[in-house]
């Protein structure tokens, strides 16, 4: 969970939810299904007239590195959302149905994680701190971050019984404690799952951080014309996610991930 959720995440582009769209109940995007596969757009219905498709821009999420790192390995298809200090009025909205994850190290914590990743977590910040030395030994303005996966959400839903979280646990990394904690931040508003399908770019793509993706914040938008270096995958194929999928590897295969959503599915009732 990034920053903003930490106490006082043809040519086919990103379909954002209008403001009216907020997600309210479960909604199943699940492609595996020939009858769902194109819910998301007959969810959004007559609001289809106000989006706006911006071909220079994409979406991403942060989170913790090391929840992407997880996500990576096949062990967290779930994301947990509720809103932070810049959200905190509004509470999460799902605006995307495929985006960028970015890997943040912001608030990242050891004692919130799953044993078996606290390695992981430790090798991860001290990569972190070792480039950032460089960077600032050399004076260097040109920050970036390596984009590697991106999602495709198959499912959403409000978690609404606390409970209910402990029978979700071996889809993530997090500790019990740490999800039933923001299950219980902001109350009145309800804590959202997310069910993920993550993709693994077969190139990174590197992208020139900005100061405006700083804070407590969930969504940033990566502009192709000024957010990507030179010598990565050009705007046009980033976009195309339907593209990016027939070219990048699931991180769990279809058989799997067929299993999980169905067990996952039968506890979020």
């Amino acid at each position: 969970m990034t920053k903003s959720d930490e106490l006082p995440s043809s040519l086919s582009f990103n379909v954002p939810f209008t403001s009216s769209s907020s997600v309210s109940n479960y909604h199943d995007f699940s492609t595996s299904n020939s009858t769902t596969s194109n819910s998301f757009d007959e969810t959004l219905g007559s609001s289809n007239k106000e989006i706006q498709y911006d071909s220079n821009n994409v979406a991403a999420l942060k989170e913790w590195a090391i929840i992407c790192k997880a996500a990576e390995d096949g062990k967290q298809v779930l994301l947990f959302r509720k809103g932070g200090i810049m959200e905190y009025r509004n509470g999460f909205e799902l605006k995307y149905k495929n985006f960028f994850l970015f890997p943040t190290f912001e608030h990242q914590s050891l004692n919130s994680i799953q044993g078996e990743y606290r390695d992981h977590l430790e090798k991860l910040e001290k990569q972190h701190v070792k480039k950032d030395q460089h960077i600032e030994s050399k004076n260097n303005s040109n920050n970036t971050t390596n984009i590697e996966l991106f999602v495709e959400i198959t499912y959403f839903n409000e978690i609404n019984d606390i409970n209910t979280l402990e029978k979700l646990e071996k889809f993530h990394i997090w500790t019990l404690d740490y999800v039933k904690m923001r299950f219980n931040y902001n109350p009145k508003k309800p804590l959202y799952l997310m069910l993920l399908r993550t993709y693994k770019l077969e190139t990174p793509i590197k992208i020139y951080n900005m100061p405006e993706w700083s804070g407590c914040k969930s969504w940033i938008q990566i502009d192709f014309n000024n957010g990507i270096s030179k010598g990565s995958m050009n705007g046009a194929i980033v976009a195309d996610f339907e593209y990016l999928k027939s070219i990048s590897k699931p991180c769990i295969d279809d058989v799997k991930f067929n299993t999980i959503t169905e067990e996952i599915r039968s506890i979020i009732k």
